[in-house]
C-alpha cells in the first residue's frame, strides 16, 4: 500500500540527555539566526516537531526563554522567501524589534513575520505554533507591511486563523496528503484574510533586502561583463539565493539575463565607438561581448539602439564629436543619427 503519513521532522534536544544539545540547537539554526539564551545553558532544551503540508509547513516548537536575531547576512544565506505565522500557546513575554516595528504581545496572538527582513526578538519560555508559508501563495499582499504584525485572537480573522491553525496541530499526525493539500489552501486563505484586515499599506520599500541583493547583483554583472561564464544562474550563486528570489530581484530592470545582455550590449555599443581604427571587426566585438552569433547580436544591438552595428561604425567619427555613448544618447539612436 502507498504510503499516506506526511512527511514529520522532529527535533528533541535537551541538556540534560545532551552535553552539546545547544551547540547542535545553535548550529542547527545558524542560517536563519544568531541566538543567544537567556537562561543557563544546563537547563537548555528544545522540542520540534513539523509536518510538510505540501510547500506549507506546520511546527509545534517549545523551548527556553532565549533571543533570536535575524540579519540581512542570514537572509542572504537563506534565499528562502517565506512568511511565518506564529499563534503564541502560552505567556512568554516576547517583545522584539521587526525592522522598526516594535512588538510584543500574550498568550493566544497571532505574530506575523516577513522572512525576507531583519528582526530581533526576545522571549520566555515558549511554546508555539509556527506555520511557514512562500510568499507566492498569498497573491495582492505586496503593498501591505505586516512584518511583525501582532493580530488579536478577539478579531474575526485572529479567531479564524488562530482556531484553524490549532486544529491541524491536534490532527496533522492524522492527516493524509489529500488532507493536507486542502488544509493548506484554507491556511493561506486565512492568512491572506488577516494580512488584508490588518496590515497597513507599506509606507516604504517593504523588503529592502531585495534592493541590497539587486544592487549586489547589478556589481557581479558590471565586474565579470567580459566572462564568458557569466550567466544567471553564476549570478545566484554569487548572491547565494534561489532561482525564484533571483528572478524576483531582478524583475526591476526587466530580469536577470535581459539585465546582463543589456549591459553588454552597452559595452559593445561603447567599443565600437571607441574603436577608431577598426583593428576589430563588428563579429569579434560581439563575440566578445557573449554573442556567438553575428545575426543574434545585430538583432539585439538593433533592438536595444534601434541601429544596426555597422550603422553605428559608419557614423562612428561624428558620433564619437557629439559625445555620444551607450549610457549618453537619445533615446531613438537612429533619429539621431539621420540627422547628422
Amino acid at each position: 500500500m502507498p504510503d499516506t503519513a506526511l512527511r514529520r521532522d522532529v527535533w528533541l534536544l535537551d541538556a540534560g540527555d545532551q552535553d552539546d544539545a545547544f551547540e547542535q540547537y545553535r548550529k542547527g539554526c545558524a542560517h536563519l539566526f544568531d541566538i543567544t539564551l537567556q537562561s543557563p545553558e544546563a537547563t537548555f532544551f528544545n522540542s520540534l516537531e513539523a509536518y510538510h503540508l505540501g510547500v506549507v509547513v506546520l511546527a509545534k516548537c517549545s523551548g527556553v526563554p532565549q533571543r533570536f536575531e535575524r540579519k540581512l547576512s542570514h537572509i542572504l544565506v537563506d534565499g528562502g522567501d517565506t512568511v511565518m505565522v506564529v499563534v503564541e500557546l502560552e505567556d512568554s513575554g516576547w517583545r522584539g524589534d521587526y525592522d522598526g516595528r516594535a512588538a510584543g504581545g500574550h498568550m493566544g496572538q497571532i505574530r506575523l513575520v516577513d522572512m525576507a527582513r531583519p528582526f530581533e526578538m526576545t522571549t520566555g519560555g515558549y511554546r508555539s505554533l509556527y506555520v511557514m508559508v512562500p510568499r507566492a501563495l498569498l497573491e495582492g499582499q505586496g503593498g501591505l507591511d505586516f512584518h511583525g504584525l501582532v493580530v488579536s485572537e478577539e478579531s474575526v480573522s485572529g479567531r479564524l486563523l488562530s482556531g484553524h491553525i490549532q486544529a491541524l496541530s491536534e490532527v496533522a499526525d492524522r492527516m493524509t496528503p489529500d488532507d493536507a493539500e486542502a488544509a493548506a489552501k484554507a491556511i493561506v486563505a486565512l492568512i491572506g484574510g488577516a494580512i488584508a484586515a490588518h496590515a497597513a499599506p507599506a509606507t516604504d520599500d517593504p523588503r529592502p533586502v531585495e534592493k541590497m541583493l539587486l544592487a549586489l547583483g547589478r556589481q557581479f554583472v558590471e565586474r565579470n561583463l567580459d566572462d564568458v561564464e557569466l550567466s544567471p544562474e553564476a549570478v545566484r550563486r554569487h548572491l547565494a539565493v534561489s532561482r525564484s528570489l533571483l528572478y524576483k530581484v531582478f524583475e526591476p530592470v526587466g530580469g536577470v539575463s535581459a539585465f546582463i545582455q543589456g549591459r553588454r550590449l552597452d559595452q559593445a555599443f561603447d567599443a565600437i565607438l571607441h574603436d577608431r581604427a577598426e583593428q576589430h571587426t563588428l563579429g569579434e566585438i560581439g563575440y566578445r561581448h557573449g554573442f556567438r552569433s553575428d545575426a543574434h547580436f545585430s538583432r539585439a544591438f538593433r533592438g536595444r539602439f534601434g541601429v544596426t552595428p555597422g550603422r553605428l561604425r559608419r557614423v562612428g567619427e561624428a558620433a564619437r564629436q557629439e559625445g555620444l555613448s551607450a549610457l549618453e544618447r537619445p533615446d531613438d539612436v537612429f533619429t539621431w543619427l539621420r540627422g547628422l
